[in-house]
Order: C-alpha cells, then sequence, then structure tokens
C-alpha cells in the first residue's frame, strides 16, 4: 500500500511540470487540468469524502473541445456529458468509471482526429500527438482493467503509473511545435 502512495505522489509531482512547460500552447488548459487534478481530488477527498473526477475529467473534456466550440454537435455533446456527470453524483462510483471511459474515449476521438488533420495537411508525424494518444489509451486500458478485475486493475495501475511518469516528463522536455518530433511522411 506504501508504494502505491509513493508512486501516486511522484506521478502527482511530475504532471505539474508539463503544465507549466505547455503555458501559452493549445493544450496548456488540458495538461493544467491534468496537473491539478490529483492533489486536488486527493485533499478534497481526505476532508470532505467528496469524489471530484467526474468534474476533473469534464474540464479536461472541454479543454480538448474548445476550439471547436461553436460547432452544434460538439454543443450538444457537452450538454450530454454533463447530464450524466450529474446523474454520476446521485448513482454509485462504479456508474463515474464508465463515464471516465465515455469521456477519454471522446478525448481520443479528437486526438486521433487532430493527429490525422495535421498529418494529412503537413504531410508529416508529430510524436508529440502519438505521445499524447498513449497517454489517453494507458488511461482507457487502466479504466477498462478497474472494470474487468479490480486486482488485475491494481496491479496494471503500478505499470501504468509509471509508464505516466515517463510520459509527463516527454511533456515537460517538448512541445507540439518542436520541428525534432516531426517525421515527413514524403521522404520516409
Amino acid at each position: 500500500m506504501k508504494i502505491q502512495y509513493i508512486l501516486l505522489y511522484l506521478s502527482m509531482f511530475f504532471w505539474i511540470f508539463p503544465a507549466v512547460r505547455q503555458y501559452k500552447t493549445e493544450l496548456f488548459w488540458y495538461f493544467l487540468v491534468f496537473a491539478f487534478m490529483d492533489p486536488l481530488n486527493a485533499i478534497v477527498m481526505h476532508f470532505t469524502h467528496i469524489y471530484l473526477y467526474p468534474i476533473f475529467n469534464f474540464l479536461l473534456m472541454l479543454s480538448v473541445l474548445w476550439p471547436f466550440k461553436n460547432k452544434k454537435s460538439i454543443r450538444i455533446l457537452t450538454a450530454a456529458i454533463l447530464l450524466l456527470l450529474l446523474v454520476s453524483f446521485t448513482e454509485v462510483k462504479f456508474f463515474s468509471i464508465y463515464l471516465h471511459l465515455l469521456i477519454h474515449l471522446i478525448i481520443s476521438y479528437f486526438f486521433i482526429k487532430r493527429t490525422f488533420i495535421f498529418s494529412a495537411n503537413s504531410g508529416k508525424v508529430n510524436f508529440f500527438q502519438l505521445f499524447l494518444l498513449l497517454e489517453e489509451i494507458s488511461i482507457i486500458l487502466k479504466l477498462v482493467a478497474l472494470l474487468i478485475s479490480l486486482k488485475t486493475g491494481t496491479i496494471y495501475f503500478f505499470a501504468t503509473g509509471t509508464f505516466e511518469i515517463l510520459i509527463a516528463i516527454f511533456f515537460t522536455i517538448y512541445k507540439e511545435d518542436n520541428t525534432k518530433l516531426q517525421i515527413d511522411l514524403r521522404n520516409a
């Protein structure tokens, strides 16, 4: 149990740096929500036993959807997720795992779309975007593992916790516009 707390605190510490590094980028709010999600939830849970992850995941989704805010489908999707969020506070925590999963699937979809649009327009692959997808897929797999088996989910939590610290270090070093992370597909 002690290792779990050490891993959690290390992860909280390392995810602060990408938010600082990504300041003034399009994904700043995404990284900022990630940086404060675990620490604020831990503090609130300690004092009030209120589980805030559904709210933070909703904010995470909004940070990704913000560039699309004028589209009607995005507003409908956001309203539907907000409604599910409200329902999740009245239902069991188990339902909130499904909501987390849904939100991270939506975020993954938009990261995939963003990656394909960038590649189609520039003829390049950006490893920063691939790492964003890898982070989201890691979260999705962690949630699925928790749904399937609590024991397997706990083991997977340790494995992905270490992996997510390494991804946080990557996002601390690199920004999305770094040309060293782009491979030109036309010359490959």
